[in-house]
């Protein structure tokens, strides 16, 4: 595809907005940096990116005015309403999926995201609403791509690569196999480590070398001692050094389907970096990877150990596959190859809506970003939000909220209100933190009088002001939710929650249905509704409501659970058991879920299984009410 002409006086203005509820991973630069730098440099378009954590992106009105809205792997609340706006002002919003949805590593950027069930509904939600979908693999549009008619996949390319690997003084009597990463791929190198195993007790002159944590160290604590050297995480220069110093990379995947849906960035690197790339036999690397070509696939360890043996002893067809690999890195997967398709599936997703063409932001639009904090690219009409000592502070409190240490989020997040006293989401997140009702509810009226759009605000103030004992405030503010994003879904199944507290179950069930009917990938108000039906009785109609929910996110904790009570009423026990089995995985309440299973587990006659499960059961923390 070519890109349409558009018109140069006023550029053409591409807003990419990042989750600001996210820490960033590789695709601050594969997912966002480098397709927003190419498109800048293209004569007619402008770019800015940024996240709602990102003050400036919010006062300067851009969110609203662009002509092009890339919400890429979002899940902020707060980005609902500018969607709506954006629709009624006949703008193209376009969604972007970067990764599997559900079912993410524990230490993965998106796992708290996944064990939350209102942001694990967020990306599936917006991606149904927006004008266009943008998947970053085929396995994910084969998986996700059901959730837009208008969709196309971009491959995550590297911004620049040398036509064959530099030469470099090699000791030829060492050869480096190494890998660099998170520790959320601790279970993938564990996959690698008897083959690593068996090749370092044959060769000497062979050494591992890791980059990340040290604990990544412990998935091969078995290997030679000495032969294992970890190297900290650092800048992307400090990984390039890394690949620099490698002969072989590594790029094991367990067969998930959370790995299925991975891109091949990990073997372009080590392509562009003159490295072996050796990489498990997947969806991610089969399309890259050709064997004995541009790199090796492997199955197994007994696999990986044969593939490593070859390669160790054939030098020369080692340096072959490198150049190989490296040309084809330089020919098919840089991102300025590949801009003008990305700019031509915008343009034309908005000529299929009827939506106008051409620039219509304001020619000012980019002043007003003033002097916010911002990196610039040389040649690109690229400006990249970030930098500002609030947002540093927002992403440290975060990171120290995920890790449980509440006392200096808080710190956190109230250093950043100081620095910015009208950044909303300062607020925002301190009173989602706080755990003094009255400091919570101080703060998140300040979010909402900072933000009146904010949808987010008014639900959290409705939720805490619910647990206060404060009913009829509490619907109020939820009202306010529901009225500023109708699309929400979340304050309509609060203020069910509310109604069936009442005894109103009427009115809840109203709301329950309007909730699940909104945003239909909110699994809670389905379940709701699902464990009404089972409590008077209706037992085909409580299967029949999860029935689509449990197609759409089939390992879903909560809908599990509720199926395998319905199966249990029906006594299909063995049906039953299936679903407890994986309710466990992410449940809220691990004993009330053993207590079912232990029943599913008698009524299929396993009775030292259920045994197990009670036993279990009695040895789970108490779960709290609030």
């Amino acid at each position: 595809m070519t890109a349409p002409a558009a018109a140069a006086r006023t550029p053409l203005l591409v807003v990419h907005v990042t989750s600001a509820l996210d820490p960033p991973g590789r695709e601050r630069f594969t997912r966002t940096e480098h397709p927003c730098r190419a498109l800048g440099e293209l004569e007619h378009v402008a770019v800015v990116s940024g996240s709602l954590a990102s003050p400036a992106l919010l006062e300067s009105g851009l969110l609203d005015e662009a002509d092009v809205l890339v919400l890429a792997d979002a899940a902020d609340p707060d980005l609902l309403p500018v969607v709506e706006a954006r629709r009624r002002a006949r703008r193209l919003t376009i969604y972007e999926i970067a990764s599997h949805l559900y079912g993410p590593p524990p230490l993965a950027r998106t796992a708290p995201r996944a064990r939350d069930l209102l942001l694990r509904a967020m990306p599936a939600h917006f991606a149904r609403h927006a004008d266009g979908l943008q998947l970053a693999t085929p396995a994910l549009e084969a998986r996700f791509g059901a959730l837009n008619p208008r969709r196309t996949v971009f491959a995550s390319n590297l911004w620049e690569a040398a036509a064959a690997p530099a030469p470099r003084a090699r000791r030829p009597d060492r050869v480096v196999i190494g890998w660099g990463g998170s520790l959320s791929h601790a279970d993938d190198l564990a996959l690698v480590a008897p083959a690593l195993r068996a090749v370092l007790e044959r060769h000497p002159e062979v050494d591992v070398a890791l980059m990340g944590s040290d604990a990544l160290a412990d998935a091969f604590a078995g290997l030679p001692f000495g032969r294992v050297s970890v190297s900290p995480s650092g800048s992307p220069e400090d990984y390039a050094r890394f690949l620099d110093g490698l002969d072989v990379g590594l790029a094991p995947l367990a067969p998930t389907e959370f790995n299925r849906c991975r891109d091949d960035g990990r073997a372009l690197e080590y392509a562009a970096h003159g490295v072996l790339a050796v990489c498990s036999d997947l969806e991610p690397y089969r399309a890259f990877v050709r064997p004995g070509h541009t790199g090796f696939l492997f199955r197994d360890a007994p696999e990986l150990e044969t593939i490593l043996e070859r390669a160790l002893v054939e030098p020369d067809l080692r340096a072959a596959i490198t150049v190989t690999a490296a040309h084809k890195v330089g020919e098919d997967r840089l991102e300025r190859r590949h801009v003008g398709e990305r700019l031509a599936f915008y343009l034309e997703t908005a000529t299929r809506l009827g939506l106008p063409l051409g620039p219509r932001a304001a020619p000012d639009a980019l002043a007003r970003l003033g002097a916010a904090p911002a990196q610039g690219f040389d040649g690109s009409r690229y400006v990249a939000l970030a930098g500002s000592a609030t947002e540093a502070l927002l992403r440290l409190g975060l990171e120290e909220r995920r890790a449980g240490h509440l006392d200096e989020a808080r710190r956190c997040f109230t250093e950043a209100r100081r620095a910015s006293p009208r950044a909303y989401f300062a607020e925002l997140l301190l009173g989602e933190t706080e755990e003094d009702t009255r400091l919570s509810i101080e703060a998140l009226e300040r979010a909402a009088e900072l933000n009146p759009r904010s949808c987010l605000a008014p639900y959290l103030l409705g939720v805490r002001l619910g647990y206060a004992g404060a009913p009829d405030e509490a619907a109020a503010a939820l009202q306010r939710a529901r009225s500023l994003a109708p699309s929400f879904g979340a304050p309509q199944e609060r203020l069910a929650e509310l109604a069936e507290a009442s005894g109103r179950i009427e009115e809840a069930c109203q709301l329950y249905e309007e909730a699940a009917l909104q945003n239909g990938a909110y699994a809670l108000p389905v379940a709701r509704l699902a464990t009404i039906a089972l409590g008077e009785g209706r037992v085909d109609r409580a299967v029949g409501l999860l029935e689509r929910t449990l197609e759409a996110d089939p390992e879903l904790w909560l809908t599990n659970l509720v199926v395998g009570r319905a199966y249990l009423g029906q006594k299909r026990f063995h049906q039953a058991r299936l679903h407890l089995q994986r309710a466990l995985d992410g449940a809220e309440d691990r004993a009330a879920v053993l207590a079912d299973l232990a029943k599913a587990e008698l009524g299929v006659g396993d009775l030292e299984a259920a045994r197990g499960a009670l036993a279990e059961a009695h040895r789970e923390p108490a779960v709290s009410e609030s």
